[in-house]
């Protein structure tokens, strides 16, 4: 099996639907789209439209009712190692201090010694520059360097696809900027198949090659959109702000 085919992901003509007080509802219509190996792709689009739970079927976390989810040529049932998440809150644990909270994920790492957590831990929490940081208690972190610890457990059992929901959604503007730069440095290294889940089409534009649009509820795919623009980006580009304003027409257009 060569490489694309490792990490190749591919959503074709799927749809899900929820059960609720009102009736069958559908939640996602005949969504189609594919990320390519180590491709940073976005899937944005406005609340309610069936993003979380798209990503989620990705995941392995849930089942879509209709169509076909394939990664690495299988059809996704369950969750795999080689797919890790990282969800809108850090989800850390508090009885464990930080290097801990890392060192968890190692366990579905194949091959590693136990002996070498401790090792795998700290190059990670260096790559999201929180080294110095490694045997403090949760408690004692901010919001963003929470995020940073999740993205460091999700890193460190060097997983082919990282899929992120919505994980600045809680953070203050600076905090964001920053980590913006920071995810951007660590793909680029890293060389991951990113796929990113977002409400915010400034944050898309910045780091995205790739947005999939969304329509409102029920979600389909109403616009694929190649962005074009050198990395590193900033958010306050005028080419970022240029693409954010087109693709907001897009949305607006599509509400109507």
């Amino acid at each position: 099996m060569d490489a694309v085919e490792k990490t190749r992901i591919v959503v074709e003509n799927v749809s899900k639907f929820f059960t609720s007080n009102l009736g069958r509802v559908q939640a996602l219509k005949e969504v189609s789209f594919c990320a390519e190996e180590g491709e940073f792709v976005a899937i944005l689009g406005p609340s309610g439209c069936g993003k979380s739970t798209l990503l989620n079927m990705i995941a392995g976390l849930e089942t879509h009712d209709q169509g076909i989810i394939d990664v690495s040529v299988e059809n996704v049932n369950q969750p795999e190692r080689h797919r890790m998440m990282m969800f809108q809150e850090s989800a850390l644990f508090p009885w464990y201090n930080v290097i801990q909270n890392v060192m968890y994920g190692l366990r579905f790492k194949k091959g590693l010694k136990r002996a070498d957590y401790t090792d795998v831990a700290l190059y990670y929490l260096s790559l999201v520059s929180l080294k110095k940081y490694a045997y403090s208690r949760i408690y004692q972190l901010s919001g963003g360097m929470k995020q940073r610890v999740a993205l460091a457990r999700a890193l460190a059992p060097n997983p082919q696809i990282l899929l992120m929901d919505e994980p600045f959604s809680a953070l203050d503007a600076v905090t964001c900027e920053q980590l913006y730069k920071d995810v951007q440095r660590i793909w680029r290294s890293q060389h991951k198949t990113i796929l990113l889940v977002t409400h915010n089409i400034r944050e898309a534009v910045v780091l995205a090659q790739k947005i999939i649009v969304l329509s409102p509820h029920p979600g389909r795919v109403i616009r694929e959109i190649k962005v074009d623009l050198p990395y590193p980006r900033n958010l306050h580009d005028t080419a970022v702000s240029d693409l954010t304003y087109q693709i907001t027409a897009i949305l607006n257009q599509k509400s109507l």
